[in-house]
């Protein structure tokens, strides 16, 4: 295993240059090409769960003109998850390097980090770090580097919705494309990457093209119930859904049973708990049905009802959706709707096709961004695998594990 993102403790400037840190940065800079060649044929891909090749995005930035920016995107709003705040507080330096390689790569003068403003510590982490690089401006080279802070607003976190409130506008996803990597900051070609995709690049570039990233460690929030929830780092093809549940000191009570495993998030398709068996690898999580989204893995025992659960989930996303696209709001408000009678005993079986004759009626309107197809796989995994959580609220008119 390479250096990890999460040393034991937080990491000051002196520590991290004592493991080796802004190596990768100082040795780039004087073979900027070497550099720009190992980004745009690395396979990594966006860690803040849609996983779209860094190197494409990265190669469409290049291909448009000066000046061009850099965003490091760290508002996190993914319910549950919590790796990037966990980073930017234990070790802010990993995200700076890799946000100034970037900068490198693309030529770009300002580096923008975007934060939600809900995260003191990562913030204050942020710019201590950002103090101490002021008295080194030899590793700067003359880039200078931004805060902004982010509303909490869970579309604020969108690529596009980050490149509008860095210009003072409303937080929300603009219709697509010109895409930021386009047209973002001031029309500029903008490079908006995750905060953990950023933290890998310092070792993308030392590995060069012998290493691919699927070796290398991951970050995973772990939520829901467990002894220990927190964010752990892996190697995702070592470890599986199972071993990280022990690792967390197992299920919450000795008498629990596992019972659903959301590898994803709240947007992501449930797995039965056979899925312990699977690695935390995004190939194998998509092969058991699922996707793996930032990894916010969220455990649930057989004392959950899904159907509760999924009404707390859709309810989420109705509230959330920004109000910008009618398809959207009708599609959320509508299952959002549904789940809440099912749940107080007003379903009847029938009224489960819905769901699917909603998204077909809304699947050719316009839609500013990835939220309309959110609610669906929690959804649809769920009538399936745990239909008789279902049936206790259609039939019996109570909840099975109340």
């Amino acid at each position: 295993m390479t250096q990890p993102l999460l040393p034991e403790s937080t990491s000051d400037l002196a520590t991290y240059r004592a493991a080796g840190g802004y190596g990768a940065l100082c040795a780039s800079r004087s073979d900027v090409d070497l550099l720009g060649d190992i980004l745009t044929t690395t396979d990594l891909t966006g860690l803040g769960g849609a996983h779209f090749p860094f190197a494409r995005k990265l190669s469409v930035v290049l291909s448009g003109p000066s000046p061009r920016f850099v965003v490091c995107n760290a508002a996190e709003d993914e319910p549950g998850s919590q790796k990037d705040r966990t980073l930017l507080e234990r070790n802010p330096h990993v995200v700076l390097e890799g946000s100034l390689l970037a900068a490198a790569a693309v030529g770009a003068e300002v580096v923008f980090v975007y934060v939600s403003e809900i995260l003191v510590p990562a913030i204050e982490s942020l710019s201590r770090a950002l103090a101490e690089l002021d008295s080194s401006p030899d590793l700067l080279g003359g880039v200078e580097l931004r805060i902004v802070k982010a509303p909490t607003a869970y579309v604020a976190g969108e690529a596009s919705a980050a490149v509008e409130a860095i210009a003072g506008r409303d937080a929300k996803p603009r219709a697509q494309p010109p895409y930021p990597a386009e047209s973002g900051i001031e029309g500029q070609p903008t490079l908006v990457s995750n905060c953990e995709t950023l933290a890998n690049l310092p070792r993308v570039v030392l590995a060069g093209k012998a290493r691919p990233h699927s070796t290398w460690s991951r970050l995973v929030t772990l939520t829901g119930d467990v002894q220990a929830p927190g964010v752990y780092e892996v190697i995702p093809d070592e470890v599986s859904f199972g071993e990280l549940i022990e690792r967390a000191g197992g299920m919450l009570e000795e008498k629990d049973e596992l019972k659903a495993i959301q590898p994803g998030g709240p947007s992501s398709a449930f797995m039965p708990s056979a899925a312990a068996d699977v690695l935390l690898d995004d190939s194998a999580i998509v092969a058991a049905g699922s996707q793996p989204g930032c990894l916010a893995v969220r455990v649930l025992s057989r004392r959950r009802c899904i159907v509760e659960d999924l009404c707390e989930l859709t309810s989420f996303f109705a509230r959330e959706q920004c109000g910008q696209c009618p398809a959207c709001r009708m599609k959320t408000q509508n299952y959002a709707g549904l789940m809440k009678k099912i749940k107080e005993g007003g379903g009847r079986w029938e009224m489960l096709s819905q769901f699917e004759k909603i998204d077909e009626f809304v699947l050719d309107m316009p839609s500013s961004c990835a939220l309309i197809a959110m609610p669906t796989p929690p959804i649809m995994s769920g009538m399936t695998l745990f239909r008789e959580d279902f049936a206790a609220h259609i039939e019996a008119k109570v909840c099975a594990v109340g």
